[in-house]
């Protein structure tokens, strides 16, 4: 392997620092890889390969996905409760068609699963506006709405700096775990 890193003199109890710690560790990767780096052949100038296309090899562009039916009015208030009116389901970017033969469900039970699906995220969605009761937000609703800009202004600012300092802690704990 290589030698350890040695500690600094100005860190309590001669731990080595962070930066030291990931430089050893940097260097023990890059001898793992030069060890086994399997040695790169030179090409041989007599051999031809070269890769010859004839349109024979030309693969069909995909049909654009079929749109997803919007769940039915009725599935929608099946729950009970009058929310708001249903949110068109707009559906992110499929993925192209799978073959014929890796189809797994019919085309039917892939409707079925995806209006029941689009019928729950409308019901989630429902339940999470702002509900009013007696004619009115609450206070906790009004609460809500005001200190949401604040926290992500808070989050923005503190987060980063929180992860880096927890995350630093981690590896020190673990590090220093390790050593004994």
């Amino acid at each position: 392997m290589s030698t350890p890193a040695k500690p600094e003199p100005d860190q309590p109890n001669g731990d080595p620092s962070m930066e030291d710690i990931l430089a050893s560790i940097r260097r023990i990767l890059n001898e793992d890889e030069q060890a086994h780096a399997a040695p790169q052949r030179a090409p041989d100038p007599d051999s031809d390969d070269v890769l010859i296309l004839d349109p024979s090899m030309m693969v069909a562009e995909p049909a654009p996905p079929e749109p997803i039916p919007a769940p039915p009015a009725a599935a929608a208030g099946e729950a009970g409760h009058a929310g708001p009116a249903a949110v068109p389901a707009e559906p992110a970017a499929a993925p192209s068609e799978p073959a014929a033969d890796t189809v797994l469900v019919s085309p039917e039970s892939a409707r079925a699963a995806a209006a029941s699906v689009a019928g729950l995220v409308a019901h989630l969605t429902g339940e999470r506006g702002t509900q009013t009761h007696r004619g009115g937000p609450t206070i906790e609703d009004l609460v809500r709405a005001e200190l949401r800009p604040l926290l992500k202004t808070w989050l923005d600012t503190h987060l980063p700096a929180l992860v880096e300092r927890l995350v630093r802690a981690e590896i020190e704990r673990v590090v220093g775990r390790s050593a004994h």
